[in-house]
């Protein structure tokens, strides 16, 4: 199950290192530090011998930084944001001080400047990650049990009239609106919304459990709605009964399912 989960975080993770903004933040970070040589890089050389080591550094830190985030959330989940970032951060330290450590080791050993220690090097790794996901944590609306929008299951229901389901943070900009409905197949969702359709690498069970608090019924084993999407009923062919949602879709329900609609006042 951990497998499963790591191998999902991962595959929606990786592709997001592809966005402009993202490419935009790498490439300007790491045009700051070759040129201002923190931690004493400034001692290396030219700020153009620099460069090899500090693009070295810079994608394994965004490389590992993202693994060391999805084996957190596969591990941990996203309902205890504050434990969440204390085990990322030390993982970071754990697992990325002992790089850095050894390559400036060789570095130095070429330009004749003595060694660095591991632990300043743990320790320096260990504030940058925690800044970097504690200013994530603020900033993104859209970071699972963010605190600027925090985790249902962290905040009771009575204090917030509303919490964004954690859904929301798999999906794209472009497809961001109101969820209509889940349909799966196989180990895939394809979420509808408002704003348009994305299909997910997910299983039908685990995207609904991703949709709380959001009132919602699940029409056939492979179709699940909210009930704030439903607008009528049809039952224009004889035995067969179908949803209509706000944007014209029809989802149909099966007999399994017609005794749960009932009871919720959604069939007669």
């Amino acid at each position: 199950m951990f497998i499963g989960r790591l191998r999902d975080e991962l595959s929606e993770s990786f592709p997001l290192l592809a966005r402009p903004m993202a490419l935009f933040i790498w490439f300007s970070v790491t045009l700051v530090v070759i040129v201002a040589g923190p931690f004493g890089s400034d001692a290396l050389a030219i700020w153009p011998v620099r460069t090899p080591y500090w693009v070295l550094i810079s994608v394994s830190a965004v490389v590992i930084g993202v693994f060391v985030r999805a084996v957190t959330a596969a591990g941990l989940g996203y309902d205890r944001p504050l434990l969440f970032d204390v085990v990322a951060t030390s993982l970071m330290a754990i697992v990325f001080a002992p790089l850095v450590w050894g390559v400036r080791n060789k570095v130095n050993a070429v330009s004749g400047e003595p060694p660095v220690q591991l632990p300043m090097v743990a320790l320096n790794t260990f504030l940058i990650a925690g800044l970097f996901f504690v200013m994530r944590r603020h900033l993104s609306r859209r970071e699972p049990g963010s605190y600027l929008e925090p985790c249902f299951d962290v905040v009771h229901a009575s204090t917030a009239p509303f919490q964004q389901p954690r859904l929301y943070r798999r999906l794209s900009e472009a497809t961001s609106g109101t969820i209509l409905r889940l349909s799966g197949k196989d180990h895939h969702v394809e979420v509808v919304t408002t704003e348009g359709h994305e299909t997910l690498r997910l299983r039908l069970t685990d995207a609904i459990d991703e949709m709380e608090p959001v009132e919602g019924y699940c029409t056939h084993r492979s179709h699940w709605v909210t009930r704030a999407a439903i607008t009528a009923v049809d039952r224009s062919k004889p035995g067969k009964i179908f949803l209509v949602l706000v944007n014209g879709e029809r989802v149909p329900v099966s007999r399994k399912y017609r005794l749960d609609l009932e009871a919720a006042g959604i069939l007669d």
